[in-house]
């Protein structure tokens, strides 16, 4: 009882367990529904293209909303944008059931809801990511991102489970109501979040003031310009911060070449190895272990001083294990051995994502100012994203050409010469910021 107490007694404790609650049970939800909805759409349509139609509803929202939920997130209260989110969720799923009560399982609201639940979990995550520094005190920024990032894998760990589950047990217009109810559980979540005192200037938050007459194309226009101006005022944020646009840059790049473990490893795992659906399953189940398990432990341990570093490390590392998932390809393994072996390196794989992702949102929460950092997020989420489509097309037209295996070895040389230029790079925009006597970078250690 008197730890309960404590935990309840301490703002950020009280945070951390709602917003941690509240993300599991969005994430959770989004998971299910994307899995059950493209079950769903195999069983109706028998296509293989218009499964691939629910993976682009899901990718193309954020990509090109992610720009504007962060000046949404940087001009709005931040609880308001994470209920509204939610309560907008909860509003499609049940529109959703709606239509689909009464004209039947057809693609049209399907795709609908898909891309309007997308938009939501934009500005829900977006809305998170640039919050974490208002919720908890500084020096619990890192077990924050570890929680942030821990709910995101147990829900993805678990939606296939209990999506396959549910699948089988209920219909869809019935598991839509299902999810429903779990996004108003996040937003009760969300309503419970005590944030602290914004620091950014009430001009900030404040939207242009009505034009006499209620003339409706002046306010527009407007609107318009102030939302121009605040993506503008973002982009030249990111552009006057050497550091951060080494980051992004890194960002970037690594996505590109991280997609090919999306692209190559089915066709590896189905085509190469020979491994049944249920080792692919669980070999992907594995990435999202070995992400939960790190997350478990950046909870509970101390915050490093030097994110730089880590990040280095950890880019350094997912390229070396890119290029050890090839061996099975280029050498002579059983069937045994190679799933033995890829199981074991998605989990390592799994850590080492969490020990690049987490020293970028430190440094982030630490370095961006309050007014600018749900646009330089959003920056963040457009750069991983944006390139991910490129991605995979390239590694699709590649796979038909060139063997898995030097594929999967090319990306990890790749990933590695991205971390070696990153350092540099990093090194080069701390020197820059410190020349502008601005807080450096903690030192880079070879």
């Amino acid at each position: 009882m008197k730890i309960n107490a404590h935990v309840f007694s301490s703002p950020s404790n009280r945070n951390m367990l709602l917003f941690f609650t509240g993300k599991l049970a969005s994430v959770l939800g989004s998971g299910m529904y994307t899995f059950v909805v493209g079950l769903s759409i195999l069983k109706l349509t028998g296509s293989g293209g218009s499964f691939a139609v629910t993976m682009v509803c899901g990718l193309l929202p954020r990509i090109l909303l992610a720009p504007f939920a962060g000046v949404t997130a940087d001009r709005m209260n931040r609880r308001m944008l994470l209920v509204c989110s939610d309560l907008a969720a909860v509003l499609t799923l049940l529109l959703a059931f709606l239509a689909v009560s009464l004209g039947g399982v057809s693609l049209l609201p399907v795709y609908a809801s898909l891309v309007l639940l997308s938009v939501c979990s934009t500005f829900y995550g977006i809305a998170v990511s640039s919050s974490l520094l208002q919720l908890v005190d500084t020096g619990q920024i890192q077990r924050a991102g570890s929680l942030n990032q821990m709910a995101g894998s147990i829900g993805s760990l678990l939606a296939p489970v209990l999506g396959g589950m549910l699948y089988a047990m209920v219909p869809l217009k019935l598991f839509m109501l299902l999810n429903a109810a779990g996004f108003a559980v996040s937003t009760l979540m969300s309503c419970g979040l005590r944030f602290k005192p914004s620091a950014a200037t009430v001009v900030h938050g404040e939207l242009p003031d009505p034009v006499p007459g209620n003339d409706v194309p002046q306010v527009q226009t407007k609107v318009l310009a102030e939302l121009r101006s605040s993506l503008a005022g973002g982009i030249s944020y990111v552009f006057k911060k050497p550091v951060i646009r080494a980051v992004i840059n890194i960002v970037f790049w690594v996505n590109f070449f991280v997609v090919s473990l999306n692209v190559v490893m089915p066709f590896v795992a189905v085509k190469s190895l020979s491994l049944s659906s249920s080792q692919y399953g669980t070999i992907n189940a594995m990435l999202a272990a070995g992400i939960l398990a790190m997350s478990l432990l950046l909870t509970v341990r101390r915050q490093k001083s030097s994110p730089a570093s880590s990040l280095i490390l950890g880019l350094s590392t997912l390229g070396l294990l890119f290029i050890a998932m090839a061996f099975p390809m280029l050498f002579s393994f059983s069937t045994t051995s190679a799933y033995l072996f890829l199981l074991v390196l998605m989990f390592l794989v799994g850590i080492t994502v969490i020990n690049i992702n987490i020293p970028v949102q430190v440094y982030l929460q630490q370095t961006v100012e309050e007014e600018y950092r749900g646009r330089v997020f959003a920056v963040v989420e457009t750069a991983s994203g944006a390139i991910a489509p490129a991605g995979m097309i390239v590694y699709g037209l590649l796979l038909d050409r060139i063997p898995s295996g030097l594929l999967l070895l090319a990306s990890g040389v790749a990933i590695v010469l991205v971390a070696l230029l990153g350092r540099k790079g990093l090194k080069n925009g701390r020197e820059l910021e410190s020349m502008q006597e601005q807080e450096p970078l903690p030192e880079l250690h070879a």
